[in-house]
């Protein structure tokens, strides 16, 4: 299953978290979003509301995925209680993975890959071709 990248951090997070368990664990918002590249502290409260709408989002994605088991705190809303199931488990660690995540980096950017790829052989067969005519000369 592969995951849209905001998911995938989340639930990589989510796993880093839970320290290798299936048990519930509290997770602040603020940490969530600080493994998701996102600086609370250059943002204005209405970008901070955002923020937290969006790992709000994204937890019940994965909630209707059944990757996890989330809810919020009733008293404090910063604050998350989540645990894995065995499927988020598994993908958690998939994605933990340097292997796997550099694997998903080249599936995700496969198209700039090619083009890549395409101009390096057409150089080579430029230069090469340039210097096959030069040496029949």
């Amino acid at each position: 299953m592969c995951l849209p990248r905001d998911e995938r951090k989340l639930l990589k997070c989510y796993y880093n978290k839970s320290e290798g368990t299936r048990e519930t664990f509290e997770i602040g918002r603020s940490e969530v979003a600080k493994s998701l590249g996102l600086r609370e502290d250059r943002t204005s409260a209405k970008d901070t509301e955002k923020i937290f709408d969006t790992i709000g989002y994204a937890s019940r994605t994965l909630m209707a995925r059944e990757l996890i088991h989330f809810e919020e705190e009733q008293d404090d809303i910063s604050i998350l209680k989540i645990r894995l199931t065995l499927k988020g488990y598994d993908l958690g660690r998939k994605y933990s993975s340097k292997r796997n995540t550099f694997l998903i980096w080249c599936n995700e950017y496969k198209i700039i890959l090619t083009i890549i790829g395409l101009i390096l052989t057409l150089l080579i067969v430029i230069f090469t071709g340039i210097s096959a005519f030069k040496n029949t000369n």
